[in-house]
């Protein structure tokens, strides 16, 4: 079951190093889901790849973090109630160095484990650690900076799971998923600026936006959609969605003066804001996210639809982002991801481990490879960064792919 994975060789007779970037936030360097990389050669047959390197982070769903040559997740090691925070070398699978705090592994409706990813900004790591434990790292050497527990310091009515999201970091402040539409600290002191309510908050990232020139969290709350300006943490204005249930993963994208939501359960949401005040563009059941959120290009999302299907039905769609028309769909990726390549590609990961590299456009889908990288549960969306793919699963095995090559051996 563990066989290889995805992506190929970068551009055409170009150096692995031309487009090469870093992955050092959920969602990737731009917390969208997108990467400059690309891929030129989908040649590897069923055997993908070349493996670099496995290696076991202990159970949880927290993505894999690539900054500064440093390979970062978070998992519970032998299903144990420790949380460890794991830097690793990317070339080899190393252990750098490991830090490890109490943590319930808290199996509900799950396997458990640490949801929220490691964000690294600058020279430091911002970690979650179950439930609401933050803490901020060097991230060369894992030497504390500072620590705060907001559910004993600052409690609010939290979910059984703790914080998902991921922290948002802009400028020199920190956003959570904390209350009910977000909780901000200071980035340097971890001293909190402000908090949004005291109920439960969503699962998702919010996401930044510009309203007016302020700059603007597009938060998806447990039963709505709203603006909250980032200075202070005022409402500026909020529209019902997703309503009587609490479970919204996937995070808010922002596409200019408007933005999109989805829901496995409500379908989606398109909301333009640019004067100030929401509009709806359009709202339907045909484009809704689960586990982890679609992509924006060119006008068209890209997205795997959870709404409204079974787990083997769930299909990629491309959505018209202006009218909400789907303009084709591609079946059997289950509760998987998709995130950008250049060159118009797209790499999707089902639940089960299976890859898929394909060419996407308004007028079609193109199937480019396709093979088994790994086996267990794939909730986890992949990692791509300077010429390297990263994948894991529930369990917490994780598997590293040369993606700059012809296929292995």
């Amino acid at each position: 079951m563990n066989h290889s994975y995805i992506l190929g060789a970068l551009a055409l007779g170009l150096a692995a190093s031309t487009n090469a970037a870093d992955w050092p936030s959920w969602r990737g360097p731009n917390r969208n889901g997108s990467t400059p990389e690309s891929v030129a050669n989908e040649s590897w047959g069923n055997e993908g790849p070349k493996l670099l390197w496995k290696a076991k982070a202990g159970v949880g769903f927290a993505s894999i973090t690539v900054a500064d040559g440093r390979v970062f997740t978070l998992g519970n090691v032998d299903k144990s109630d420790m949380a460890t925070l794991w830097s690793l070398d990317p070339a080899t699978g190393a252990k750098k160095w490991s830090r490890e705090w109490s943590s319930p592994l808290k199996p509900t409706m799950y396997e458990g484990g640490p949801n929220s990813s490691p964000v690294v900004d600058r020279s430091r790591i911002y970690v979650v650690i179950k439930p609401a434990r933050i803490v901020c790292l060097e991230a060369a050497s894992g030497e504390a900076v500072w620590e705060r527990d907001l559910s004993v310091e600052s409690p609010v009515d939290m979910n059984a799971w703790g914080i998902i999201g991921s922290p948002l970091i802009t400028g020199d402040t920190l956003v959570l998923s904390y209350g009910t539409l977000g909780t901000a600290l200071d980035k340097n002191t971890g001293k909190t600026r402000w908090t949004n309510g005291k109920g439960q908050a969503g699962w998702n990232t919010p996401a930044l936006a510009n309203m007016s020139g302020e700059p603007t969290l597009m938060t998806f709350g447990t039963n709505q959609l709203a603006a909250v300006r980032l200075r202070d943490g005022k409402s500026l204005w909020s529209l019902p969605f997703g309503e009587g249930y609490f479970c919204h993963s996937a995070d808010p994208i922002v596409n200019g003066d408007s933005v999109y939501v989805g829901s496995a359960d409500h379908g989606g949401l398109v909301v333009k804001f640019g004067s100030g005040e929401p509009q709806t563009l359009w709202k339907h059941r045909l484009l809704g996210n689960f586990m982890v959120g679609s992509i924006v290009r060119d006008g068209h999302l890209y997205g795997i639809n959870n709404c409204d299907v079974k787990d083997k039905a769930a299909a990629l769609k491309c959505v018209n982002w202006e009218t909400g028309k789907v303009l084709w769909e591609e079946p059997g990726y289950g509760w998987g991801s998709v995130i950008a390549l250049a060159d118009k590609k797209v790499l999707l990961l089902s639940d089960k481990g299976e890859v898929t590299v394909a060419r996407v456009t308004p007028e079609r889908f193109e199937r480019l490879a396709r093979f088994q990288a790994i086996g267990g549960k794939c909730w986890t969306p992949p990692t791509v960064a300077n010429g390297r793919l990263y994948i894991r699963n529930g369990a917490g095995e994780i598997v590293c792919f040369d993606i700059t090559g012809p296929k292995a051996g």
